[in-house]
C-alpha cells in the first residue's frame, strides 16, 4: 500500500527541521564542536605556560643555591670581572 505523499513529505520537513537545530542552531552540535576546540586549545596553552614555569622555577632555584652560576651569568650579561682579572679584547 502507498504511503500518503502529504504524510512522507510533512515528516521529511519534520526531520530536516530537527536536523537543522540540533546541528546548526545555538546550542547545537557545530557550537558543541567550537567549544571543545577552544577547551583543547586552553589545555594545551596552560599545559605550555606549566612547562614554561616549571623550567623558570628550576632557574630561579639555581640561581638561588649556586653561586657559581649566578657569577657566571652576571659575567655574561654585564661584562663584570673580579679585581685583579685582566680582560682581553680579541678584536676582528
Amino acid at each position: 500500500m502507498a504511503e500518503n505523499p502529504v504524510k512522507r513529505y510533512g515528516f521529511i520537513v519534520f526531520l530536516s527541521t530537527i536536523f537543522f537545530h540540533l546541528i546548526l542552531m545555538d546550542g547545537g552540535i557545530y557550537d558543541l564542536l567550537k567549544v571543545k576546540l577552544k577547551a583543547r586549545t586552553a589545555r594545551l596553552a596552560i599545559m605550555q605556560m606549566e612547562d614554561e614555569n616549571a623550567a623558570l622555577s628550576r632557574e630561579l632555584r639555581r640561581i638561588r643555591e649556586d653561586d657559581q652560576y649566578l657569577e657566571e651569568m652576571v659575567r655574561k650579561k654585564y661584562g663584570l670581572v673580579r679585581e685583579g682579572e685582566k680582560v682581553y679584547r680579541v678584536e676582528q
